[in-house]
């Protein structure tokens, strides 16, 4: 490191935005556009919303498992961004069935680890959507919370992009 480099890191800009991928491929929606009600008022906060066309969810950032459901994970980022991961409409009422937890909860994962296996056809068969919402649930706490436009999306391209 040269002398002038330490005003180079001085004077960086900080970058105060974090992607959020999409935990799934397919199609993407605004929340504002499905038929949960929960999700479309945006009462548990801003994102989007994913018709799946694989069945497994992948974790959309890097940081702690800090709830796990069979139908619902929730990952913690080192910078305090709350992410939710919820599988289906009304599919708490599958009681586990037709889902595979493939963490724990308290573990520490990457962005892009796998988090939960899904059976689209239990799901269906069911009765219930399979429809998957990536929610930023603390979003009153940050500056802006931007999700992107309606979609296709593979897993790992970018879902939301959250500014502290």
């Amino acid at each position: 490191m040269g002398l002038f480099d330490v005003f180079k890191k001085r004077n960086a800009p900080a970058s105060d935005s974090i992607e959020v991928t999409a935990p799934v491929s397919g199609e993407v929606v605004q929340l504002c556009e499905t038929d949960e009600p929960l999700f479309s008022s945006e009462a548990l906060g801003k994102g989007v919303a994913i018709k799946p066309s694989d069945n497994t969810v992948y974790a959309p950032v890097a940081g702690t498992i800090s709830v796990l459901m069979p139908h619902a994970v929730g990952v913690m980022t080192a910078d305090g961004v709350e992410v939710l991961v919820h599988i289906g409409v009304e599919t708490v009422n599958m009681k586990g069935e037709g889902f595979t937890s493939l963490v724990s909860q308290g573990d520490a994962v990457a962005a892009g680890q796998p988090l939960v296996r899904f059976d689209r056809q239990k799901i269906a068969d069911a009765g219930y959507e399979d429809t998957v919402f990536v929610v930023i649930t603390n979003t009153a706490d940050l500056s802006a919370v931007a999700p992107v436009a309606n979609g296709p999306a593979s897993a790992g391209d970018l879902a939301v992009t959250v500014t502290k």
